[in-house]
């Protein structure tokens, strides 16, 4: 029993580190920088791609906008909408996860989201923590929460709830950078941006929609020598001994923007330590209502509880 104990508490951290993870563009390198000064260059037109209107007075033709710049715009649009309908699918190396729920990044992460791991072994392991192979979160401006269920409730007396400060979150990631910080669908455009070599695929169908496809590949070099992009230096050092840390030397960032310029699909995929990384995440129903509250303080339970389960020293 302490063995099942043991590994579903490992278990439980290794959810949380894939989640937090995921809730900041699948690297933790908390937050995005702003777009740099300078363009990519103009790539061939698409039919989804908005260009500036031309002057009436001339006649001219329209001006086609760089990817770079478009998607400067691109991060105006999507950041104003404040939230929206998520379905991700989270994949690193043997370990798959699959999320649904709704969030807002109007200030800081909240909402809520049911993680599926069926999919993958970690889902059988957890099954005594969580009561079956979903588990479901809850977000907060300043934690996370986690749904127990099965044994686990009656291990803690009756208690439904796993809490997660940021620090918490920080050292299940291997990342001392805030991982709620900033988790909206803008964060991933402007790493895109930040590649410097932004290049436009073409027009393709998302969920019956048509939108743009833009590309990228950026280094954890990049990063660090990044000018002008709103971040202090020992920031960018951090976000690049997070990449270091993850063994990340670089990671391939694309986006599908509509015709409203909003984000409907971001995917990213690096090589890490522990196998193949990559996060794909669809967005719906801008605008969506999401309220989400903390649980009650005496319906939840700390990590550190956890781990005393994990020794066999509880229930």
């Amino acid at each position: 029993m302490a063995g099942i104990r043991k590994t579903a508490a490992a278990a439980v951290l290794a959810v949380v580190a894939l989640t937090a993870t995921a809730c900041n563009d699948g690297k933790g390198t908390g937050a995005a920088p702003a777009a740099p000064t300078t363009t990519a260059p103009a790539a061939a037109p698409s039919a989804a791609t908005p260009s500036s209107p031309a002057a009436p007075s001339t006649g001219e033709k329209p001006v086609k906008l760089t990817p770079a710049v478009l998607l400067e715009q691109v991060t105006k649009k999507t950041g104003a909408a404040k939230s929206a309908k998520i379905d991700e699918v989270i994949a690193i190396g043997q370990v798959t996860m699959k999320g649904k729920g709704a969030v807002s990044w109007a200030d800081g992460l909240q909402g809520e989201i049911t993680m599926d791991l069926s999919d993958s072994p970690l889902g059988s392991v957890l099954a005594p923590v969580t009561g079956g192979t979903t588990a479901p979160y809850r977000y907060t401006k300043d934690a996370m929460y986690m749904r127990l269920g099965g044994d686990a409730v009656g291990a803690f007396g009756g208690r439904h709830w796993l809490h997660y400060s940021k620090a918490d979150m920080a050292t299940a990631s291997g990342s001392s950078t805030d991982q709620l910080k900033s988790a909206d669908p803008v964060q991933g455009v402007r790493n895109l941006i930040a590649t410097g070599k932004v290049t436009e695929v073409g027009q393709e169908t998302v969920a019956g929609k048509a939108a743009t496809h833009y590309t990228g590949e950026l280094s954890a070099d990049d990063i660090a020598g990044a000018t002008g992009t709103g971040l202090t230096k020992d920031e960018l050092d951090q976000v690049k001994q997070t990449l270091d840390t993850a063994g990340i030397t670089s990671e391939t960032i694309d986006v599908w923007i509509d015709a409203d310029q909003l984000v409907v699909k971001r995917s990213e995929q690096a090589d890490t330590k522990v196998g193949t990384m990559k996060a794909t995440v669809s967005y719906s129903d801008y605008g969506t209502p999401v309220t989400t509250t903390a649980p009650d303080p005496s319906d939840t339970v700390e990590l550190s509880e956890l781990a005393q389960l994990g020794k066999g020293s509880a229930g």
